[in-house]
Parts: structure tokens; C-alpha cells; sequence
């Protein structure tokens, strides 16, 4: 896949305005920019003999068990429950991405990190996956595919989240509509406080008391 090193704020700039007129594009920040484009279940160590696919199940069942008295919304079916998860941590077969260029590059920068940073650019087409017609996402096990929950988190609102879904989570994503932005290591710092300028910040993206106390932190401080 194409790669565009990201220098200052300008490089970034003309990358994004060169995607203008291309629909359907998503956007995903990752910290370390060597590490593969692959769900977090994919990378769960498994214990000798376990299923993935079976502890992937279980996961979930226990999360719809236990999340409930946490929840603001009761979600409409397993695939909310899925994006909820994953946004939240758990290991699924989803990867989070965000319509928002500057929601990616947050996520790219937000923790130190002595190399380079990542922002993948999916060109990912305007079709959504009409999950109204596969009731359980553990079962979808067609090509990779984005979809958008049918209720969101005041957090998957503020970061304009969008998901993919991928059948074979062990297997890194690739695709001839995935470029790499490569964000240079001497300049993580300085792309972090620029786009804070821009009102993205963990404070916005993570709305709440937690939230406000990181960025707080960030603010007043010199923590990186």
C-alpha cells in the first residue's frame, strides 16, 4: 500500500484535501506505525487447544451479561453490542475507524511512543453492511465490510466512530484502497498540540469526568 511521510501540519493537510472528492473515506489512528491492521482479537493470545472463534463467543456473552447496569441504552441487537465492546476495549473482530481525519490523528499521537505513528486511510466506497439481514456478526463471514451501529455512545458520537468487521480477525487487513499516513516520530508532539487548536483533544473525544481529567493533565502539565 502507498505511504505519504507526514513532516508538519501542511503534509497532513494536502493529504486529507487530496481525499476530498473520493466518498466514502474512514479513517483509523494507530500509535506504533510497524503494527498490522488487525482486530484485537486477532492478536489475544490463545491458551493451547482453545478456539478463538469460541472465546471470541464467550467474551461477548459475558460482556452482554455484566455491561448491563452500565449502559446508558439497551442495544437492539448483537451488533451494537459488538461496536459497544470494542469500543470499550474488549477483543472482537471489529477495528474502529472515524470519518473525522483529526479524530485519527488524536489516536495516533495520544501516547508516547519513541517511533513513528500511523493514520490508515481506507477508501472504503459509500456501501454500508446491512446487518438487518445477519443476526449474529460472529456468524458474517464474507469479505470485510464497514458498518455503522444503530445506537451510539455519547464517545462513538463524539468520534464519529464507524466500524469494520473482519470474518478471518488473525489475518492483517490489506487493501489497493489503504494508504498509509506515516506520522514522523519528531513530530508526534507537535501534530498533538496542533490539533488541540482544532478542538480535538481526549476532553472531546472522551466526553466525561475521565476524559476531562486526562486532558486536564495534558494541559497543565508536561506529560506528554
Amino acid at each position: 500500500m502507498k505511504s505519504y511521510r507526514i513532516s508538519r501540519f501542511g503534509d497532513f493537510h494536502s493529504r486529507v484535501q487530496s481525499y476530498r472528492d473520493i466518498q466514502g473515506i474512514i479513517y483509523r489512528g494507530v500509535i506504533e506505525a510497524d503494527l498490522e491492521l488487525k482486530p484485537k482479537i486477532g492478536w489475544l493470545p490463545m491458551k493451547p487447544g482453545k478456539s478463538r472463534s469460541k472465546v471470541e463467543r464467550i467474551l461477548l456473552r459475558l460482556f452482554k451479561e455484566r455491561a448491563l447496569p452500565h449502559v446508558k441504552f439497551m442495544p437492539r441487537d448483537d451488533w451494537d453490542w459488538l461496536a459497544l465492546a470494542s469500543h470499550h476495549g474488549l477483543p472482537t473482530r471489529l477495528l474502529d475507524w472515524t470519518w473525522n481525519p483529526l479524530v485519527a490523528a488524536y489516536f495516533a499521537v495520544c501516547a508516547k511512543h519513541a517511533g513513528d505513528s500511523v493514520i490508515y486511510v481506507f477508501k472504503s466506497g459509500t456501501k454500508l453492511l446491512k446487518t438487518s439481514v445477519i443476526k449474529n456478526p460472529l456468524d458474517y463471514h464474507k469479505k470485510v465490510q464497514k458498518f455503522i451501529p444503530s445506537h451510539v455512545t455519547d464517545r462513538i458520537a463524539a468520534q464519529t466512530a464507524v466500524f469494520t468487521i473482519h470474518p478471518n480477525p488473525e489475518i492483517p487487513f490489506e487493501s489497493d484502497k489503504i494508504e498509509r499516513l506515516i506520522i514522523d516520530k519528531n513530530y508526534r508532539k507537535g501534530l498533538k498540540r496542533e490539533i488541540y487548536i482544532y478542538g480535538v483533544h481526549r476532553a472531546s473525544l472522551f466526553p466525561g469526568l475521565d476524559g476531562l481529567a486526562g486532558h486536564l493533565k495534558w494541559l497543565k502539565s508536561a506529560v506528554y
